[in-house]
């Protein structure tokens, strides 16, 4: 998994905790990552994968995503991706909970203050 499509994967499940993720908020978070990073995402097949992932299932591919894009990220890259995702979230004018939990794994996960 490149830097791409982990961004992929912790953006679109912080986007999915509050309860839906609509096709223009995938489209926004692909368009950021594929202006941030070079690899290339099959958003197809990885929006499938997020799709069919069980409920109970998410917030440990989040944190396996997390250690991922880390190991594979610089300080630079992070900030961007912690950035965006506060972007993500407050789109609403409101951190949810659930949200607030995913943000805070995030960085928790990166060490960051």
């Amino acid at each position: 998994m490149n830097r791409t499509e982990s961004g992929f994967h912790l953006l679109v499940i912080l986007s999915l905790s509050d309860g839906g993720a609509s096709h223009e908020e995938l489209q926004i978070i692909s368009d950021f990552l594929e202006n941030s990073f070079s690899g290339k995402i099959d958003l197809i097949k990885e929006q499938a994968f997020l799709k069919a992932l069980p409920g109970e299932e998410m917030e440990g591919h989040f944190s396996e995503v997390s250690a991922r894009f880390y190991a594979i990220s610089s300080q630079e890259d992070r900030n961007r991706v912690l950035d965006f995702a506060m972007q993500v979230v407050m789109a609403d004018n409101e951190m949810k909970p659930e949200e607030n939990r995913f943000i805070n794994l995030l960085y928790d996960a990166w060490g960051m203050d």
